[in-house]
């Protein structure tokens, strides 16, 4: 029988948390007595985005299920450049994007009522599709590619889109961070805000450490034009080539 005080617990942990409304969810997955599952939430903390994958699992001798981990992904905005490719203005795509609701137009199996005859009924549709030919227009050459991967992960994460197109990985993952954030019994475990914090301490550490690299690349890259042995001519090894010939020619004299 299903253990509805154990999904109460659970959503009032989850509430704890900084999770708002999984009574639902929870229930809707529970009632299939999985031996585990997961659940996605989307979160915006200072007009940022942070994604959170909620991980379940049962434990059969007490017929309940627990909180065993979640991922915490911070994806920050990402700066595209404004450009026309393949006839494509990537800034008027972009703004064509923010004004669909990705979330319900990948919402594949709920059913709508539309009228062939009206065409208000299948309007975002025809929205969705001329998106999808830009998207499409703009892979066929690598700058556009990438600017279509990063408008797909800026505006597709969070929705389930894998049905039609598989995971979109970010380029590189430069603009997000991640942590995995573990449960132990009897402790309250981490917050979604102080979870937050994390990972902005994250971004900072990853951005200095990229500046690092700039300024060691560029250090490296000017001493290597100012040094004399890295020149290229190769008379330095020339030099010490002509002075061994020359020892060995005085030894072979002297026998």
């Amino acid at each position: 029988m299903m253990n509805i005080q154990n999904i109460v617990s659970l959503a009032e942990q989850l509430l704890s948390l900084g999770f708002e409304n999984t009574n639902s969810s929870l229930l809707k997955r529970i009632c299939f007595k999985p031996a585990n599952f997961m659940i996605s939430q989307r979160i915006e903390k200072a007009k940022e985005q942070l994604n959170f994958h909620l991980f379940f699992q049962k434990d059969s001798k007490q017929n309940s299920y627990a909180l065993i981990y979640y991922d915490a992904v911070l994806q920050k905005e990402t700066d595209l450049t404004s450009t026309t490719i393949n006839g494509i203005s990537t800034s008027s795509l972009e703004n064509r994007m923010a004004e669909i609701d990705w979330k319900i137009a990948f919402e594949l199996d709920v059913k709508k009522q539309w009228s062939v005859d009206d065409k208000s009924t299948w309007e975002n549709e025809l929205k969705i599709e001329s998106v999808v030919e830009d998207l499409n227009a703009l892979q066929i050459s690598e700058e556009g590619k990438t600017i279509a991967v990063s408008l797909k992960h800026k505006f597709w994460t969070g929705a389930t889109y894998q049905e039609l197109f598989g995971n979109i990985s970010p380029l590189n993952n430069k603009h997000e961070v991640s942590q995995r954030f573990y449960f132990s019994e009897g402790q309250a475990g981490i917050s979604v805000d102080e979870a937050y914090r994390f990972l902005q301490n994250r971004w900072l550490e990853k951005q200095m450490q990229i500046k690092r690299k700039q300024i060691d690349s560029s250090i490296i890259g000017e001493s290597g034009n100012d040094s004399p042995a890295s020149s290229g001519n190769g008379l330095p090894g020339r030099k010490r080539s002509g002075k061994t010939k020359g020892i060995k020619t005085k030894k072979i004299a002297q026998k």
